[in-house]
């Protein structure tokens, strides 16, 4: 069995981590920048103190002149100003190694979102690449189980062709998604289609257009205090948004179980909760379920059809509405989706 490995992995252990090396670069830099100006301000105080030291004496020295005759430079001067140059090259010693210190750990805080970015965009390709190579296998596999058939014929062809199509349907699906992913996440203005969007209305478009699918599997979907309520937003992807946590919901409620969805106004927000009584979240999964492709435990892999991009989508679209993404849930209870919007 071939594994799939993450994309843009290293093919040998021997090659340098490309963070570790670019955080050793960014380290120099800042250890250049902090020695420059260490050596600049050290020199420029020890010259200003000299200075002032230096004019001091030779107000010393006249006064001493003009009573005594000859005047010379105070030993004690000279020792003064040898120790202040020791103590200045020590101080500034000292402040390039504590600054050298300190710039591998910013260096590291640097990074760390930038890395985190990589890895993410790493496992986005991965599962992407899983997801789509299994459609494509049981593909595969249909069309030479076909035409390995002796008895080849209308009924194998038409399970081959009908098999294919559902694959496909999963592939189209999940090219959309991953296309609406990128939009939602570039937040280019010219994408947004910004308006008055009365949100009462669309839950109760999206509910009535998503109840055809909940009464097939067995699930009561009710719709209950769907307050008047507008928020400014993008109408197209905001129904998204909700269709795609009622399909979430519905997934993941077995038959006889109940969605219930509520609009209603909290503080300067409009709030739209979807509960469902399904199979629930592990505590250890509720915080990665925006996470592309994450399914979670192996119960709600077992229940997953999609290609566990939904959550993703509203996370993103969310977002560039200035909103957030709440969720709680109780394992073999059920879950809450809430999504917050800023009235109008």
């Amino acid at each position: 069995m071939t594994l799939l490995r993450p994309f843009g992995a290293r093919d040998t252990a021997s090659r340098a981590d490309p963070f570790t090396t670019a955080r050793i670069k960014l380290t120099l830099l800042y250890l250049a920048l902090i020695t420059v100006i260490v050596v600049v301000l050290s020199f420029s105080l020890y010259s200003l103190h000299a200075g002032e030291v230096a004019r001091s004496e030779r107000v010393r020295r006249e006064m001493v002149r003009e009573r005594e005759g000859l005047a010379e430079l105070s030993p004690n001067v000279e020792d003064y100003l040898e120790e202040l140059g020791r103590t200045v090259l020590i101080a500034g010693g000292l402040t390039i190694v504590v600054g050298g210190a300190l710039s591998y750990l910013l260096a590291a805080l640097t990074l760390r979102p930038i890395k985190r970015s990589v890895e993410n965009e790493q496992l986005f390709f991965a599962n992407a690449a899983h997801d789509l190579r299994t459609p494509l296998s049981v593909m595969r596999t249909e069309a030479e189980v076909a035409l390995r058939s002796r008895t080849f014929g209308v009924s194998e062809a038409r399970r081959a062709l009908t098999s294919s199509l559902e694959e496909i349907g999963r592939m189209s699906t999940m090219v959309e998604q991953m296309l609406d992913l990128a939009r939602r996440r570039s937040g280019a203005p010219g994408q947004r289609r910004f308006g008055p969007v009365d949100i009462g209305a669309l839950v109760g478009a999206a509910a009535s257009r998503m109840g055809r699918l909940a009464s097939d599997k067995g699930v009561d979907l009710r719709v209950e205090a769907v307050a008047p309520a507008r928020i400014h937003g993008d109408e197209g992807a905001v129904q998204r948004a909700v269709v795609n946590v009622l399909e979430n919901a519905i997934t993941y409620t077995p038959s006889g179980g109940t969605i219930t969805v509520v609009v209603k106004h909290q503080g300067g927000h409009v709030v739209v909760s979807v509960q469902d009584t399904g199979i629930g979240i592990a505590p250890q999964d509720l915080p990665r379920i925006t996470d592309p492709f994450h399914r979670g435990d192996q119960a709600r892999r077992a229940h997953a059809g999609g290609a566990g991009l939904g959550l993703t989508i509203v996370k993103a679209t969310m977002d560039y509405h200035r909103g957030t993404l709440q969720a709680s849930s109780r394992p073999g209870q059920g879950t809450t989706i809430s999504l917050h919007f800023p009235a109008a």
